[in-house]
């Protein structure tokens, strides 16, 4: 990366405050989503360090001497001037990836008392202006390379599909259709309930359903900030769209709806659009969605947890009762993490395993060394490796981690092992004759 490097010193030179060159910020193949990421990288880092500079400014002495980390992207936790924008588009998620797995997994384990294996969950996330679901199974799923957005970004995340479906999704009407967001009322004006004279959303769907009890919400809503929550703004709001939907349904001759149906009408698109990423997650990777726990959080998860259990034939829903900041908890949770990365363009066969083996040893090391200079034991650190495999001539890559048996080694192709059953699983099918690449 000779010239990216020379083009980085000249940025310097001329003042530029942040410099991001993607040899640094993710030293893999494909051009493209190099290019993204680095760019990506590029726009959100500046922010982040004002953020964080402003955050220490808050505090005596600057929080010298004083270990504050940040979540990132992929469940860990790093330092905060190590906190980087490309690791750091789905750190909020990814807080209650880490909150649910713990929590949930303990009472499944506490519930199911040796009789039967844990049951995998699903992380159901419902906030303001999105959903965000994820799967846990024993282990964190993680994936290396995303589309958010539209902008694809090469670094290790945890596997968290997200909805523009939330409390503050706006409701429309046209072409005869009841459609949820993906535009969002926002925190301001928000809802219609919140007297600032905003559009309806999901909330005030809930709220003219009774699902949402005013006298337990505290004063802080309206123009002023100082009134409960406005059923009545809501009901006339209903009100004016029920007089449009109704004309369409006179004119198909189709009875006319009440502003409950209508309102319930909603609920169950939203529903179903948040039941898509979850289906995506699950049989779309060949599970069972039945088999599943539904872990719910979020400020708005309660309200949808059931109905979406129901549709998805899940059984079990679990409610924590830190659900309104899991996310938050599952940080408090979550482990120090330092991962190392590099191409490998070869083929997985055994003439290359002595190679890669090394460079894993390599980047092993490099990754205890940073823990132990943060003050970490050997005895508190604990390895984790993948190998990101496909088929050659395929585009569809999987992160895969070792059968534990393997040692942090593919010298057994246990690597290969779990390719071939996560691919069987996905696909249905597997490539008997085609070789394994390690991008």
């Amino acid at each position: 990366p000779k010239h990216e490097i020379k083009i980085g010193e000249i940025a310097n030179e001329l003042g530029f405050r942040n410099v991001s060159l993607s040899s640094n910020v993710i030293a893999m193949r494909k051009a493209v989503p190099r290019g993204f990421t680095a760019c990506a990288d590029a726009y959100l880092t500046p922010g982040i360090r004002e953020y964080v500079e402003n955050f220490s400014n808050g505090f005596s002495d600057r929080l010298k001497g004083v270990n504050v980390l940040f979540m990132q992207s992929d469940g860990g936790l790093t330092p905060m001037s190590e906190f980087f924008g490309s690791r750091a588009v789905l750190s909020g998620p990814a807080g209650g990836v880490v909150g649910h797995a713990v929590t949930t997994t303990q009472l499944e384990q506490e519930f199911s008392a040796g009789v039967h294996k844990p049951r995998a969950v699903i992380g159901f996330d419902m906030g303001g202006t999105s959903t965000d679901v994820s799967r846990f199974a024993g282990r964190y799923e993680h994936v290396f390379e995303t589309t958010t957005a539209g902008v694809t970004i090469q670094a290790p995340q945890l596997d968290i599909n997200t909805v523009a479906a939330g409390g503050g999704s706006r409701l429309f009407f046209g072409n005869g259709l009841l459609t949820v967001g993906p535009e969002s009322a926002g925190a301001n004006p928000g809802p219609s309930s919140y007297g600032k004279e905003g559009p309806l959303t999901i909330t005030d769907a809930n709220l003219v359903l009774g699902r949402l009890i005013p006298d337990f919400f505290p004063k802080i809503f309206g123009k002023n900030e100082n009134e409960p929550l406005n059923v009545s703004a809501a009901k006339v709001n209903f009100n004016i769209l029920a007089e449009k939907i109704n004309s369409h349904l006179t004119e198909i001759n189709s009875p006319r709806m009440s502003i409950e149906e209508i309102a319930m009408g909603y609920l169950d698109v939203a529903n179903e659009t948040m039941c898509r990423p979850i289906r995506a997650l699950t049989q779309g990777k060949g599970f069972d969605t039945s088999k599943h726990v539904l872990a719910c959080f979020g400020g708005a998860g309660g309200q949808h947890a059931c109905s979406i259990a129901v549709k998805l034939g899940i059984q079990t829903v679990y409610v924590h009762k830190y659900s309104g900041i899991l996310s938050a908890y599952g940080i408090a949770l979550a482990d120090v993490v330092e991962d190392e990365q590099e191409p490998c363009n070869l083929l997985y066969t055994e003439d290359n395993f002595s190679y890669i083996d090394g460079r894993i040893d390599t980047l092993s090391q490099k990754c205890i060394g940073k823990l132990e200079n943060k003050g970490f034991s050997m005895v508190d650190i604990e390895i984790s490796t993948f190998l990101h495999l496909r088929y050659t001539s395929t585009d569809h890559a999987l992160m895969c981690e070792a059968n534990e048996i393997a040692k942090n080694s593919c010298k057994l192709a246990l690597y290969k092992e779990t390719f071939l059953s996560r691919y069987q699983i996905e696909f249905g099918f597997i490539l008997h004759e085609r070789e394994i690449f390690v991008d």
